[in-house]
């Protein structure tokens, strides 16, 4: 009976599985996302005389003609994020990963078999140690855990290279590795995406680096700036893109537009609007951060992309939206208590702030045929983003003459010299306030200014 083939198996799935179909002793589930990569579930009987089901992994492939086999161990659930793995064993991803090593090994000429047989057989002789086992061990270490704070951002570090790198030089000996085949990793990535690029270099630096500290690698790192200086300089870059943006003339129209909106997504992008921030700012805002007597919000220095406090003076209609939030009688005494949370509490996400802007474009295009796009590139107008409208603030404060250090502070950008900014000790909030009271009466379309009509509670 042929294998069940399955798109994209997954580890809540396998643990799901009690057995082979009746009658049955034996079934295998082929993964497809593996070339080669089979999960084998065997019903068998202990010395007990009690029915057990093990779950375990194969690996098929073919040479000369012949098709061979060989195990990759059995099947664990994963540890929960922050636990040790207590169990020998692989996780769906594990040997997913180890198949594709394997399936790169056989396509270089290398029998699977042979070279475990010859392992065997040689106990003693040095384990090879290749890109991919470095990058698992490196992953585990302390300064993994504790510098990359957030599972999520591990994840994402993780991700990078197993996209970009292991595909490449993944079942590659770590200890040989040569700088050609570290520049064949982001060669295709780097003029289409240099930022995606640099931060895979730093990250096959870092495993290149524990490497050599481990003894697995005599020689220079292949992947520093020193030995890719010449190679990076001659490199063609992606054009840096501005994030699309609403035009100014449009943006009271729009903002209109986002008020008739309910949900607590749509109110935090108005507020956002309102004091040209950042998404995250004001996603992860919480009352405590708030003086509603002086009329100041205070980023602390955690959130902030420079990594220093920012002080943000709230125009009237901004105090205004936040007192009229259908949480705020409730949580404004409460200084941890998030101010635009998601529906099931906590932070919402980005793509929930970004959601809106999309549907607010898909509702547009239905009715002009065009939506909310930035028009600066006629061939190729994008719709707006939420980042996008800080650019739609900077624009108007140009055109109406405020001074470029007071718009600059506003959007908690670097402005002048090292020495300039040592000396400029005053952050301008009142003069600032002014500037975000005229930008609030601009977006309510002037005479609207005092009647902030409060956005609705619901779903975004």
């Amino acid at each position: 009976m042929p294998p069940k083939e399955y798109e994209k198996l997954d580890d809540k799935f396998v643990a799901s599985i009690k057995g082979p179909e009746a009658g049955k002793t034996v079934m295998r589930l082929r993964d497809k996302l593996a070339d080669g990569l089979f999960l084998r579930v065997t019903k068998h009987v202990n010395a007990k005389g009690a029915e057990q089901v093990s779950k375990s992994w194969e690996f098929y492939f073919t040479m000369n003609g012949k098709t061979s086999c060989t195990g990759l161990g059995r099947w664990v659930e994963p540890p929960r994020a922050g636990e040790p793995k207590f169990q020998k064993g692989m996780s769906v991803k594990e040997a997913r990963r180890k198949a594709i090593e394997l399936r790169e090994m056989v396509e270089a000429g290398q029998n699977p078999v042979e070279v475990n047989r010859a392992k065997k057989a040689a106990p003693d002789a040095p384990k090879i140690v290749t890109f991919a086992d470095a990058l698992n061990e490196y992953m585990k270490t302390d300064y993994i855990q504790k510098n990359l704070s957030s599972d999520k951002h591990r994840k994402q570090w993780r991700a990078s290279l197993d996209l970009h790198a292991v595909p490449k030089i993944g079942a590659k000996n770590v200890g040989t590795i040569t700088i050609d085949e570290v520049k064949d990793v982001l060669k295709p990535i780097y003029s289409t995406k240099t930022d995606t690029a640099r931060r895979v270099r730093q990250r096959m630096e870092s495993v290149f680096a524990w490497a050599i500290d481990e003894g697995c690698r005599e020689h220079d790192n292949p992947a520093s700036v020193a030995a890719l200086q010449i190679w990076i300089k001659n490199q063609k870059k992606a054009e840096a893109q501005n994030h699309p943006a609403i035009q100014q003339g449009d943006m009271p129209t729009w903002f209109a537009e986002l008020r008739k909106r309910d949900g607590m997504a749509s109110q935090a992008l108005a507020f956002a609007v309102l004091c040209a921030s950042r998404s995250g700012e004001v996603r992860g805002m919480v009352f405590g951060e708030v003086d509603f007597a002086a009329k100041v919000w205070t980023i602390p220095a955690a959130r902030m992309k420079m990594k220093k406090p920012h002080s943000v003076p709230l125009s009237e209609a901004a105090v205004a939206l936040l007192k009229a939030l259908p949480n705020f009688e409730a949580d404004h005494k409460d200084p941890k208590a998030v101010v635009f949370p998601a529906p099931r509490g906590g932070v919402m996400s980005d793509m929930t702030i970004s959601a809106v802007m999309k549907r607010m474009h898909e509702a547009k295009l239905k009715v002009d045929e065009r939506g909310w796009v930035d028009p600066s590139d006629d061939t190729n107008p994008r719709p707006a983003v939420p980042h996008g409208l800080r650019s739609t603030f900077k624009d108007w404060a140009a055109k109406r003459g405020y001074d470029n250090i007071q718009s600059e502070l506003a959007l908690a950008h670097n402005v002048g010299t090292e020495v300039e900014r040592r000396y400029r000790r005053d952050d301008l909030v009142e003069e600032r306030r002014a500037m975000m009271n005229a930008y609030a009466a601009f977006c309510l379309d002037e005479a609207e200014a005092s009647k902030v009509v409060p956005l609705r509670a619901g779903v975004a």
